[in-house]
């Protein structure tokens, strides 16, 4: 099945700036990796994208991070304390997403905000080298550690993308104190005293903690992140890696707070890079392989009201589903993992988030961001405003990592991930240039062309592709000549490429139905390539939710089709549409049934906005 494209994009939000003379290098680590990564994530200007991900990333720098308004974003900081205990937070998320966008886009108006944000950030340092948001006899409680772990990550990602090392002497200066005042010595302060969480929001300081250690070289900042680890196997603490390498679930470690776990199991994973400690990725392992398997929705979330909970215990609505911090957090988890191993299986969990929940969070001009996506009901209300919402800050940071994972770069050559419409600038391992140009509709076209232009005119190199694992009848060729392909796995093209050679992807995108387990028994969903499907009232007047019920179990016999663009955009503009067929439920036992009214149907990313939606369908089995 083909679908045309139904979005419709002003040029100028897709405009890529050309400000820059020269590609980003970022600036290298004093101290090399002890665990290199077998692939290389890209920087974020090396993948530039323009279809149904590009649309999404474009409105989120334009219409969201260059947007904000920068006086918001330091108001804790020069009038200390500020309006919510996590105030401190927003600027470093900002800073951090900012810039990825800016190395995306090059845009110069954004890099003159950045500049702008972080000069008057450092003006607002104190002497000793503290840089939050609460009074002096309140430092270091609740929530004041983990601000100024978003202030270290975003100020050192903007070091290391612009190369202006002016505020590396502020993190030091941070990261000094916070060594001076917390550890274990005699004096210090415990680094899970006073934070929330069993100790995970202080201690998820761990993961910049370990960049500065590779940026400066500094052994104290690598034994502050040692003594982390330590600290929670000590009295009162969580217990993180231990109790994974244990066999325990997600569930049952520390109080099961799903943000702040994640988190510090993101910083194992940095730290796993740097000394190579292998029981750190053991436990990370262990974590994605119990959410994968007892604690994952459709949608690429994980967590209600916060936290995990008992196997399958995945309620749809009511239940303050997928926090988007929850979501973002997992999303980057899956990256580190990604680059860490070159598995396909966690692109796989990558391209479901992406697709999915993380973009059903996002308010579709970018603007805005909801708190929490649930799977049937009215979608929480988009939010704009800073206070009460620290998932607004989350989730740009989302959209703005997504070119960093869309390709990689292996030991064998280049590796393409997702496949949206644009184009990748690649450097090899060796050094070589190559460039890939994208020319897809996907997710609602199948075929997927690939243009290759080598620097030097050819070289030897593999191009690796990912088959998603549910593309079970994909199909590549090279130059017309066909090769065979393997859902679930990367499939390898090893050549001499030459400038103008073409590589044809072909996933069909069979609809497929999903029966439900557990908590969605006699209910079934709907996907479409990567696409989770949603009911929606806004396209369906005449057939509301509630009223219906799928009657069989073979996607077939239930006649799915794709409703023309042309007639896609007078129901919804700029949202694809499909349909099934189904049979009215009976208002009294053994009532006749009226059989084949079409129920129509978009993806989850577009579902919800202002009216009642449903992704477990009610099925008659």
């Amino acid at each position: 099945m083909k679908l045309g494209s139904c979005l419709i994009v002003s040029a100028a939000l897709l405009t890529v700036f050309n400000a820059r003379a020269a590609d980003v290098l970022p600036l290298p680590f004093v101290v090399p990796a002890k665990v290199a990564d077998v692939q290389s994530a890209l920087i974020a200007d090396q993948a530039h994208l323009e279809g149904f991900l590009g649309v999404r990333i474009a409105a989120n720098e334009r219409n969201r991070l260059l947007a904000i308004d920068e006086n918001r974003l330091l108001e804790g900081f020069r009038k200390r304390p500020g309006r919510q205990p996590w105030d401190g937070e927003h600027v470093g998320k900002w800073l951090h997403a900012a810039t990825l966008a800016w190395v995306n886009t090059g845009d110069p108006a954004l890099r003159a905000k950045l500049d702008l944000v972080v000069r008057e950030l450092l003006k607002c340092q104190l002497p000793d080298g503290y840089l939050g948001t609460y009074v002096p006899e309140q430092r270091w409680t609740v929530w004041d550690v983990w601000a100024h772990k978003y202030n270290l990550l975003g100020l050192l990602t903007y070091v290391r993308y612009t190369g202006d090392t002016t505020p590396l002497a502020a993190c030091r200066r941070m990261a000094d104190l916070l060594c001076h005042d917390i550890g274990d010595a005699p004096g210090q302060r415990s680094i899970l005293e006073g934070s929330p969480h069993v100790g995970m929001a202080h201690s998820s300081i761990l993961e910049p903690m370990v960049w500065l250690y590779r940026l400066t070289g500094e052994e104290r900042y690598l034994k502050f992140c040692e003594m982390i680890v330590r600290a929670w196997d000590g009295p009162n603490g969580p217990r993180i890696v231990t109790d994974l390498n244990a066999g325990r679930g997600v569930h049952q470690v520390a109080n099961a707070k799903a943000y702040e776990m994640l988190s510090c199991i993101n910083g194992t994973l940095e730290l796993y890079r740097a000394t190579g400690d292998a029981r750190l990725l053991r436990a990370a392992r262990a974590a994605w392989a119990d959410i994968v398997a007892q604690r994952l929705y459709l949608t690429g979330t994980c967590s209600h009201h916060e936290h995990f909970h008992d196997a399958f215990e995945l309620p749809n609505a009511l239940q303050n589903v997928g926090e988007t911090c929850v979501t973002v957090t997992w999303l980057q988890f899956n990256a580190h993992l990604l680059a860490l191993t070159g598995e396909p299986a966690f692109a796989e969990e990558l391209e479901r988030t992406a697709y999915n929940h993380l973009l059903g969070a996002q308010q579709p001009d970018g603007a805005g961001w909801a708190y929490y996506v649930e799977l049937e009901g009215r979608r929480k209300p988009f939010s704009q405003d800073l206070t009460g919402h620290c998932c607004l800050s989350s989730g740009p940071r989302g959209v703005a990592l997504i070119p960093t994972f869309a390709g990689g770069v292996d030991a064998e050559g280049a590796v393409v991930n997702l496949y949206d419409r644009g184009e990748m600038r690649l450097v090899l391992r060796d050094g070589r240039r190559v460039t890939l140009r994208v020319d897809t509709d996907y997710p609602l076209q199948e075929t997927v062309r690939l243009t290759v232009t080598a620097a030097e005119g050819s070289g030897d190199f593999a191009l690796k592709l990912r088959i998603p694992a549910w593309a079970r009848q994909a199909s590549v060729s090279c130059n017309g000549l066909h090769v065979s392909a393997s859902a679930g796995a990367y499939q390898s093209l090893r050549r001499t490429w030459r400038t103008g050679d073409t590589v044809e992807l072909r996933l069909p995108l069979e609809p497929r139905l999903l029966l439900g387990t557990h908590g969605n028994v006699g209910r079934a969903a709907v996907l479409y390539g990567p696409l989770v499907l949603a009911a929606d009232d806004r396209v369906n007047p005449d057939l509301k939710l509630g009223t219906f019920q799928l009657y069989h179990r073979d996607i077939a016999a239930l006649k799915f089709a794709v409703v023309p663009a042309a007639e896609a955009a007078a129901l919804l503009p700029n949202t694809p549409v499909f349909t099934v067929i189904t049979s009215t439920v009976p208002e009294v036992p053994h009532a006749p049934r009226q059989h084949n009214l079409p129920l129509r149907l978009i993806p989850y990313a577009n579902a919800g906005a202002n009216s009642p939606f449903q992704v477990w369908l009610p099925i008659w089995l």
